[in-house]
């Protein structure tokens, strides 16, 4: 072979080497796990079917609920399920002991199990809301399949529960076997990315080249990101020693996260609020934030090493040592800066610009120390991930779930009919889950997408396929494309429950067994009454005070300005992360179902938007309160203030807000006079002087005609008008 050749030769194999890692990059990843998915699901199968198990589909449909892409959620998500089945085969058991010869009394103590369950799991969040499902569901099915025969529970009871444990096993060899996809890689390409996307979105704030629209836009990626984390970090315990051992770094990665980019949404609206004015402080401002975006630039790409890291702080450190010189500079130049208005209007800028650089600096140092092994002296406590979910919400699905089961269930009474136990079968498993997603309106549309395409598919397949088949092999092959359709479907984010609905009706409706039977008839009522049962669940979940109603709305719209309520008298350790992290997860609980009713959503959005910002700024003028012995007729009205913000957001009135805005003008010129004494230490005109910044920001704040308040409460006469979100 010639040199050129050779050397034509080993171009080629690099260049499709380069090939194939963007292709398993981008689309590849998903046909991994849409052969893997299928490959353990056709395992649980054959092995179902070599130890006897009464039904292999269980196994297969195990299989599909809990195979992720990533290993982790396998792991976690298994041992939930593993919990969940105990539990609702465990409470079967006393329903059966109970009401085995009583089908009323039986139906009514199922129909309260699961709508307990369901309640549960729209309360919880993650695997803990996985684990009240399968109770639900996973009683369902033992106990209607056992009430006839109450003698042979323990037996059943056994065979189901090893159907279960038999298709989690086959999920999470395959997938930590063959080509696994660690959550531990893509917890790195989430930080990474997060990185990037955060200085894109500083430096279009500060640009002006991105609109209203797109910074919204920008934002909600930002807050999709933080939960994303989080989940991935709780998941990725069970998989990773790693991981467990930088849990807290990852924690509080987050929360400096969410504090840097609150204090950066608070210093753009008021430097959008100082230009909109033409204000001198405004104008005076232009020159430094145009200095900001130009450090930023140098600084924004992502981080892919911990020395790359620390060399964005570093010059981050030294914008922060350059700023000083200029602001001195701008003072010195501009004897307008020096009128009472225009100082604070300045220095609060500048404080909230300062204070932005720490927590920016600090986000970055500690993504730059998270590969090291030390341990962080915090307290966990102090940064754990708040969720917020409203309790008469979740009991309102448990109600939908009850009602549900009653009416399926007095229908079956009533007529006798022989498929009713399949039909109260699917109206448990899908209660459990419409209860669990945050849109219920999707969740129940795409649920029922899928088992209509399931059973569709089902038919097709036992009409005219299975009697063609002989022997295993030949049917394991027949199953192959039907079963990766579903697994690509699931690969696809927003559209997962019309994946997994699909493949899960798919097996049920076919049900391979020990020997296998070919039975059309009985595939087409037994499929039809469980495509009734979805339907029928998903009929009452819709239409009983649905959860993206007005009503939802408004409670919703209660729980965001209650934020500020809880900035105002929670405790003070640990309450900025607290803030956070439920503002954040309200915000992602609202972007979940912003296809539905804009204008209400854009209205939401606003208000968490103002929350954010007077949250924060209340939680620092307690902060700063509580690190020095103030004069004594101070500390009195910074505590009216803060009531009075209170008060304004637990009920809206324009006279609240009037009230709230005269208390902190008051406060504010108070706190200006003790910094006028010359017997004032200097760290405690500083402090003052941060207490003062603060609540001009509130101020601002409730004086700016463009925000969501001031839609609520604007031109209103002195009476309480409820915001109706």
């Amino acid at each position: 072979m010639s040199f050129s050749t050779l050397f034509a030769t080993t171009s080629w194999l690099s260049a499709l080497k380069r090939e194939v890692a963007l292709w398993s990059k981008t689309e590849g990843w998903r046909w991994i796990f849409v052969f893997k998915s299928a490959l353990a699901a056709l395992l649980a199968m054959w092995l179902s079917m070599r130890f006897q198990l009464e039904q292999p589909r269980l196994a297969m449909i195990t299989v599909f609920i809990v195979m992720r892409p990533q290993t982790g959620m396998i792991l976690t998500k298994s041992l939930y399920r593993i919990g969940g089945t105990m539990g609702g085969i465990a409470v079967s058991f006393l329903l059966v002991s109970l009401f085995a010869q009583e089908p009323v009394l039986f139906l009514l103590g199922l129909a309260l199990w699961v709508g307990f369950c369901t309640a549960g799991a729209a309360f919880f969040r993650d695997f803990k809301s996985y684990g009240f499902v399968l109770a639900g569901y996973s009683c369902a099915l033992a106990g209607l399949a056992a009430a006839p025969h109450p003698h042979a529970f323990f037996s059943l009871a056994v065979t189901r529960l090893s159907e279960v444990t038999l298709g989690i096993l086959c999920a999470g060899v395959v997938s930590d076997t063959i080509l696994p996809r660690r959550l531990s890689d893509q917890i790195k390409s989430n930080i990474q990315n997060r990185y990037a996307d955060f200085m894109a979105f500083v430096r279009a704030s500060l640009s002006g080249t991105a609109s209203r629209t797109e910074l919204k836009t920008m934002q909600l990626k930002l807050v999709g990101n933080v939960l994303a984390l989080e989940s991935i970090r709780s998941a990725a315990i069970l998989e990773d020693s790693e991981v467990r051992s930088r849990d807290l770094k990852l924690r509080k990665l987050n929360s400096e996260f969410m504090a840097a980019s609150t204090t950066f949404y608070s210093f753009h609206q008021i430097l959008n609020r100082l230009t909109k004015n033409a204000t001198p402080a405004g104008e005076a401002l232009t020159e430094l934030y145009a200095s900001l975006g130009k450090t930023l630039e140098t600084t924004g790409a992502s981080p892919r090493s911990a020395d790359a890291a620390r060399i964005s702080a570093r010059r981050i450190a030294v914008f922060q040592t350059i700023l000083s010189r200029k602001v001195a500079a701008l003072k010195k130049n501009a004897p307008s800066l020096s009128d009472s208005p225009n100082t604070v209007d300045f220095e609060t800028a500048i404080e909230l610009l300062h204070r932005f650089l720490r927590e920016l600096h600090a986000y970055t140092k500690s993504y730059a120390n998270l590969p090291e092994n030390e341990q962080e002296s915090k307290s966990p406590d102090d940064i754990s991930f708040a969720m917020h979910t409203d309790p008469v919400v979740a009991l309102l699905a448990g109600g939908k779930a009850f009602v549900s089961i009653l009416l399926v269930s007095m229908f079956w009474i009533a007529s006798a009919w022989p498929y009713g136990a399949s039909a109260l079968s699917f109206v448990a498993v899908t209660s459990a889950l419409f209860g669990s997603v945050p849109d219920q309106y999707r969740g129940v549309r795409h649920m029922v997408m899928g088992h209509g395409a399931g059973y569709v598919a089902a038919v097709l397949f036992a009409c005219l396929i299975m009697p063609l088949l002989d022997g295993f092999m030949l049917f394991g092959a027949a199953l192959l494309p039907f079963l990766m359709v579903g697994s690509y479907i699931i690969t696809h984010p927003k559209w997962v429950a019309v994946g997994t609905g699909y493949v899960v009706f798919f097996c049920a409706m076919l049900s391979p067994s020990n020997p296998m039977v070919f039975n059309p008839i009985g595939i087409i009522n037994d499929g039809s009454a469980s495509l009734l049962g979805t339907a029928i669940a998903g009929l009452v979940f819709m239409t009983l005070v649905p959860a993206t109603g007005v009503w939802y709305k408004r409670r919703l719209a209660g729980q965001i300005r209650r934020q500020v309520v809880i900035a105002c008298f929670d405790p003070i350790p640990g309450l900025v992360n607290r803030f956070e992290s439920g503002t954040y997860d309200l915000l992602h609980k609202l972007e979940s179902t912003m296809h539905l009713a804009d204008d209400q959503n854009e209205r939401l959005v606003a208000w968490l938007f103002l929350v954010r910002e007077i949250g924060r700024a209340v939680i620092h003028v307690r902060q700063d309160t509580a690190m020095m012995q103030m004069p004594h007729h101070v500390p009195g009205r910074v505590l009216e203030s803060i009531r009075s913000t209170a008060r304004l957001f637990s009920r809206l009135s324009a006279r609240h807000r009037d009230d709230a805005l005269d208390s902190v003008t008051a406060t504010i010129s108070a706190i200006q006079h003790e910094m006028g004494l010359e017997s004032l230490a200097p760290h405690e005109r500083d402090i003052l002087r941060r207490i003062r910044t603060s609540l001009h920001l509130i101020r601002t704040a409730l004086l700016d005609d463009e925000t969501a308040l001031a839609a609520a409460v604007g031109g209103l006469p002195e009476q309480t008008t409820e915001e109706t979100g």
